[in-house]
């Protein structure tokens, strides 16, 4: 069983060398096992990013070439911790009313180890000196870890130890000794032998919670490193029990007289081997009566407390390789059981034990958890920030407008307007008759309210206006008039402006004494004088409309032609809204010709096509 132990450890040890150096790197590799390989690092690398920013430049190629291994990304949609502080932190981060975000949550580690341990008391611990076992004892534990922030980490850890020390000079046999320990020092002094070579066997669990610190993660010139150098200090409890082989199979002493003694040690060792029969089977003193042990078994209690050191080697996103070693105090002097000089006297140090391990960490690490913080670079967060502040970018998501519509994404409250509509400041496709079709495709965007439309949005209505039914009940002094919108450098009229004329008409034919001033008007584009015929052409074109399709006399206008007095508009749509006819019901004192002459009949302002 020791032997199968023994062969454990060295593999766990080479194992351990094997991950330090990254591998032996074999030079005669073929072309498939490089291929091979980059296959893995690929799979490995697309592992450990949480999120990769749709569109970032900062892509995994690029990073792979400069450097290795990799940050993940922080990403606001993976898991924080959801106790009420840490939400409204997150939250609050998310809104950009705070800057800091929420520490994410991070994986626990389970850990598997093994090595060396050893007893540092009063009997020599065996080392390479040819007693056996020729290691001063191995341990073997289990341990499970958490990360509380970038550095700090807390650990439980249990160990189980076998540990043998075997001195190679003899002792005199004290009385105390031989009190503690009749079995042995009532069989030695019947015998006249009152010298022996002390040994001891310690069988130990102890369990321990440890406080690390780790120091390597903060980079500012790299995304992480490989290797993190960690201190941590240790305090818990140990139950241990110690034997003796100092009585041969049939229950004698050991005649130590036919060791020389004066010879090397590891002669001494070897003739010790050869005298003893290996079975440790005389119980130690203890500082405690038989019986009393730990919760009533044959091992004794105590209070531990020490520290140690050691490095971390990340092996890949889940599995890390820990070098640790150890130093354990105790308040007591029985580990070796050993604790009396030869004068009698006890002691002046208490015993102590140590460990020397290589194990492995495994990160319970999933799409809402990060690696342990403590493996994490705090720097990368900052740094991808200030990489995200670009200027550019940024006014270039501010302007993005997918839909082409004029109005930013930000702001656009429909993201697929068709093409070519006019829509309003929130970035909708306009309606402006509200008759169920978009003016993108209606041919007529003012049809009058409640009228029926055909398909492209044209007033469904007679030809001519109805007779004039003197019993109908119209109020005369309050007629709203429609003014008429013209294309730029147009004075044809549009047939979505058929309806309103109709309409015009229908109420000039109900009243009668009903007399209109129409005022035509234009944009600020082209010159004044261009303006001014543009105007006076539209004006003439609506009258000219209503007389000759629906008989009204053109005495009952008034004409104006204000070409560009009133325009100031640079927008499009807002020129739209400039370039018209409007109509007005003419008060009593309102005066004015019907038919103007052209102010400037030499230019040809307009086409009514």
């Amino acid at each position: 069983m020791k032997n199968l132990l023994i062969i454990m450890l060295s593999s766990l040890f080479v194992f351990g060398a094997y991950a330090q150096d990254g591998g032996a790197k074999d030079k005669k590799a073929d072309k498939e096992t490089k291929s091979k390989k980059e296959s893995k690092d690929k799979s490995e690398i697309e592992a450990v990013f949480i999120s990769q920013p749709e569109g970032d430049d900062y892509q995994l190629q690029e990073r792979r070439e400069v450097s290795k291994p990799f940050m993940p990304f922080y990403d606001v949609e993976q898991g924080f911790n959801q106790k009420k502080k840490k939400k409204e932190q997150q939250d609050a981060y998310v809104n950009k009313e705070y800057y800091f975000p929420a520490k994410p949550k991070n994986a626990w580690q389970l850990g598997v180890v093994g090595g060396l341990a050893s007893v540092n008391g009063d009997i020599s611990p065996n080392f390479l000196g040819g007693a056996k076992p020729f290691v001063p004892g191995y341990t073997v534990g289990v341990n499970v870890k958490k990360s509380f922030n970038y550095m700090f980490a807390l650990r439980m850890s249990y160990h189980f130890m076998e540990m043998w020390n075997t001195d190679t000079e003899l002792s005199s046999i004290s009385s105390q000794f031989s009190r503690i320990v009749p079995e042995i020092g009532t069989n030695y002094t019947a015998n006249g032998i009152n010298k022996l070579a002390h040994n001891s066997h310690t069988v130990a669990h102890d369990m321990t919670m440890d406080a690390l610190v780790s120091f390597g993660n903060v980079k500012y010139h790299k995304e992480r490193t490989k290797v993190l150098f960690n201190i941590f200090a240790s305090a818990g409890g140990m139950m241990f029990t110690t034997w003796y082989d100092q009585l041969d199979e049939n229950g004698n002493a050991y005649d130590y007289s036919t060791i020389d003694f004066d010879g090397s040690k590891k002669d001494v060792n070897n003739a010790l081997n050869d005298l003893r029969n290996g079975v440790y089977e005389t119980r130690a003193e203890r500082s405690v009566a038989e019986g009393e042990g730990f919760l009533g078994s044959s091992f004794d209690f105590l209070p531990v407390f020490g520290g140690g050191a050691g490095l971390t080697f990340r092996l890949g996103r889940v599995v890390d390789l820990d070098i640790e070693a150890r130093m354990m105090a105790t308040r007591n002097d029985d580990l070796d059981g050993m604790r009396w000089e030869e004068t009698g006297t006890l002691t002046a140090n208490f015993d102590t034990y140590s460990t020397f391990t290589t194990g492995l960490s495994f990160k319970l690490v999933g799409k809402k958890k990060t690696e342990p913080l403590t493996m994490l670079n705090p720097m990368h967060y900052t740094y991808q920030k200030i990489a995200e502040n670009d200027p550019e970018r940024a006014i270039e998501e501010l302007l993005k407008d997918d839909d082409g519509d004029g109005v930013p994404n930000r702001l656009d409250q429909e993201a697929d307007t068709p093409e070519g509509a006019p829509v309003s400041p929130k970035g909708i496709a306009l309606d402006s008759d509200a008759d169920g079709v978009l003016d993108v495709n209606d041919d007529e965007p003012f049809s009058p309210p409640g009228v029926p439309v055909n398909e492209k949005g044209i007033a469904q209505l007679p030809p001519t206006p109805p007779a004039f039914d003197a019993n109908a009940a119209f109020n005369c002094d309050e007629v709203i008039l429609p003014s008429v919108h013209f294309d730029k450098d147009k004075y044809n009229i549009k047939p979505e402006f058929y309806a309103h004329l109709y309409n015009l008409a229908d109420k000039m034919t109900l009243c009668p004494d009903l007399k209109i001033k129409a005022t035509g008007m234009t944009d600020k584009d082209d010159n004044e004088k261009y303006n001014e015929q543009l105007s006076w052409n539209r004006v003439n074109a609506v009258i000219d409309y209503l007389n000759e399709k629906y008989g009204i006399d053109k005495s009952r206008f008034i004409a104006k032609y204000d070409g560009e007095a009133n325009a100031a508009a640079t927008s499009s749509i807002e020129q739209y809204k400039e370039r018209k006819v409007m109509l007005e019901q003419a008060a009593p004192g309102d005066a004015g010709e019907s038919s103007p002459a052209s102010p400037h009949p030499g230019i040809k302002a307009g086409s009514n096509k």
